[in-house]
């Protein structure tokens, strides 16, 4: 009797550890379908743009009391011999890049800018790009941070961008150009 106990008993468990393990599978591969793409590879596809010079692209949290919330910060550096020739395209592209990180929910927000090889803000028409994309320019220029770094929350987004992550966003030609 006590033998056919033990059996059932090690049946069940062994059967309760293959479920369990199987769960775990399950969500693993879940988060590996969920799309975006990784800081690291975010970094190396905008490095990939002819005319970018480097990209900074990191997640950062703060606490605010128990609760953690992440910012996304994409920043392009250009070649000093190019140009953002359609702001409206590459706020856009900039913003979508941000949006496609999916480490983090950006739950701050998106910082995003585009720099000279000085670490300035480059030439771009970003308050006609705020204004023809429907965000408040006014609000924008009061949010941005020394070099020229736009900041948006999440408010400012809505619904925009889609759902968290979006997909990977490739850049349209002619939106960066040689001088």
């Amino acid at each position: 009797m006590r033998s056919a106990i033990v059996s059932r008993l090690r049946r069940r468990t062994a059967f309760l550890i293959v479920l369990l393990s199987l769960g775990a599978v399950g969500l693993v591969g879940c988060a590996g379908l969920r799309g975006g793409q990784s800081v690291d590879a975010a970094a190396a596809r905008v490095e990939l743009v002819p005319g970018v010079e480097s990209a900074h692209v990191e997640q950062r949290t703060t606490l605010s009391g128990f609760t953690r919330n992440w910012t996304t910060v994409v920043e392009v550096t250009l070649d000093p011999a190019y140009r953002v020739d359609d702001a409206e395209a590459a706020l856009d592209w900039v913003l979508r890049t941000a949006w496609s990180i999916n480490e983090h929910e950006p739950t701050s927000g998106l910082w995003v800018a585009f720099l000279d090889t000085a670490g300035n803000a480059a030439e771009w028409d970003w308050a006609a790009a705020t204004d023809a994309s429907g965000y408040d320019t006014e609000w924008a220029r009061s949010l941005m941070l020394p070099g020229g770094v736009l900041r948006f929350t999440g408010t400012d987004i809505g619904d925009s961008l889609g759902s968290w992550p979006g997909e990977v966003p490739e850049l349209a030609d002619g939106v960066i150009v040689a001088d």
